[in-house]
């Protein structure tokens, strides 16, 4: 509907509230320079910062500290509730428990004596086992040594890589 000078009906108050509305927008603070603006800002950048930090946790070399205890895993995934699928090896003797010295010539004579291809945990006396080509020597967080089966990155596992401790030179 046209009037006579060809305008839209309430075409002065329609062009007022568009500059108005136009004026309002020009005039609110950048999204950055809100509260809720900044306060996502800053939260985005302790995320990255945590991100960070934990990335280079995670990847750190370590030693083995702890030589009392070797995980010999039976497959490269964790389990369902977090744990390290296979068997933890001590060696006992009269006078105590031993220090290990070589956690993956352990872990291969486990899987050579069929103690992970067995389906029976209480057989004494499982059938020889295939042991797996190659190991990848891990990290727990307690310093432990985890052998896992095949060629992996640790951090897959939320495990440390081994770092061999090797000696001072003279």
């Amino acid at each position: 509907m046209s009037t006579d000078n060809g305008r839209m009906p309430h075409h002065d108050a329609v062009q007022d509230l568009l500059i108005e509305k136009m004026r309002s927008d020009l005039s609110r603070p950048k999204w950055w320079q809100t509260l809720w603006g900044r306060l996502s800002i800053g939260a985005g950048a302790l995320l990255v910062a945590g991100t960070a930090v934990a990335g280079v946790v995670l990847l750190e070399n370590r030693p083995i500290s702890e030589t009392l205890v070797v995980h010999c895993l039976d497959s490269p995934h964790r389990a369902a509730d977090g744990s390290l699928p296979g068997a933890a090896v001590s060696i006992a003797a009269p006078d105590g428990v031993v220090p290990i010295e070589d956690a993956e010539a352990v872990c291969e004579q486990m899987w050579q004596s069929g103690a992970f291809a067995e389906q029976d945990a209480l057989n004494p006396t499982p059938a020889p086992g295939d042991a797996p080509e190659e190991f990848t020597t891990c990290v727990t967080e307690n310093g432990e040594a985890a052998v896992v089966p095949g060629r992996i990155e640790c951090s897959v596992l939320h495990l440390h890589p081994y770092q061999p401790n090797v000696p001072a030179g003279p």
